[in-house]
């Protein structure tokens, strides 16, 4: 029960991500939001390693445990292919949610399990099953549904919408990049969220210092909703993730994860006055759907074995 606790846990604090940084668009820079977000989560990764009384090292250049995938890429390559996942995953969504609603953005986004097991199928070798292929049509068609939303197609291309949700799409398939280098990581010992976030930390420093900081006086909710984004919505919600996952299968801890779009859709609701549509809620069940199947006929790893997911 505990496992399954930290999984929803996390699933509900990520659901709060497209309204914290909203408002923390009120005061901040998009470039300035996705680096603060990191560093936080660097910080609390930080803290974690030195209260389990590891030491803060550079990782080695070979793992000592043979990972999956092309065997010129090594341990540092797949550190740094993680790193470019999730520091363009964040750039692209904090910019995307500019220009999009947030329920729109987190159904967009959790078409990134498709990608990352197609980059499965590519990359690592992985199986693709006729049930699978499925399950990402199924998903990819809420998508477009989400797209959509009832316009004109002539409309489409000159949504309001259409470039955020394009960023956000672009985030998604940053994600999925990130989880193939952390899945291709699994096996290896020692933790490696900490260097991941540590380069992405520094990536995402050069799109930040291209403009300021902030673009008006910095409010106090806009500083408390960076500070939530940073140390609570992915330094605690990966802590969490992490402790959850190690104790349930791929395919539970997938399916409790699906439930994202959900919690957002209610949240922008009630606090931002989003619009919920039905248009919106069939792409909404079509990804939940799709997602779900996929994480249904994920492999099951048995006691000893690390799940990747």
């Amino acid at each position: 029960m505990t496992a399954v606790v930290c999984v929803l846990a996390t699933t509900w604090l990520w659901s709060l991500i497209p309204l914290a940084v909203k408002v923390a668009y009120t005061s901040f820079n998009p470039a300035f939001i996705a680096f603060a977000r990191l560093v936080g989560g660097t910080l609390v990764f930080a803290v974690v390693e030195i209260a389990s009384g590891r030491k803060l090292r550079i990782p080695p250049a070979k793992s000592p445990v043979d990972l999956p995938g092309p065997k010129w890429i090594r341990f540092r390559g797949w550190i740094a292919i993680a790193a470019v996942g999730i520091s363009g995953d964040l750039l692209l969504y904090t910019l995307g949610l500019r220009y999009t609603t947030a329920s729109a953005a987190t159904l967009i986004v959790s078409t990134d399990g498709v990608m990352m097991a197609l980059l499965g199928v590519v990359v690592l070798g992985e199986r693709m099953s006729w049930f699978k292929a499925s399950a990402a049509v199924t998903a990819l068609t809420g998508l477009f549904l989400v797209n959509w939303n009832g316009q004109d197609l002539s409309a489409l291309l000159a949504s309001r919408y259409l470039l955020g949700n394009v960023l956000v799409l672009c985030a998604a398939c940053c994600f999925a990049t990130y989880g193939l280098g952390q899945r291709a990581l699994a096996k290896a010992p020692g933790g490696t969220l900490l260097p991941v976030f540590l380069l992405a930390s520094a990536l995402a420093s050069v799109a930040a210092a291209a403009q300021p900081a902030a673009h008006a006086p910095v409010t106090i909710p806009a500083a408390l909703s960076l500070a939530f984004l940073g140390l609570v919505a992915t330094g605690l919600a990966y802590i969490l993730l992490v402790k959850g996952m190690a104790r349930l299968e791929a395919a539970t801890a997938g399916l409790l994860a699906s439930t994202l779009p959900l919690f957002t859709m209610v949240e922008a609701h009630f606090v931002l006055g989003e619009r919920i549509t039905p248009y919106l809620v069939a792409g909404a069940a079509l990804v939940i759907a799709g997602v779900s199947l996929i994480m249904t006929h994920q492999r099951i790893y048995g006691e000893g074995e690390v799940s990747p997911a």
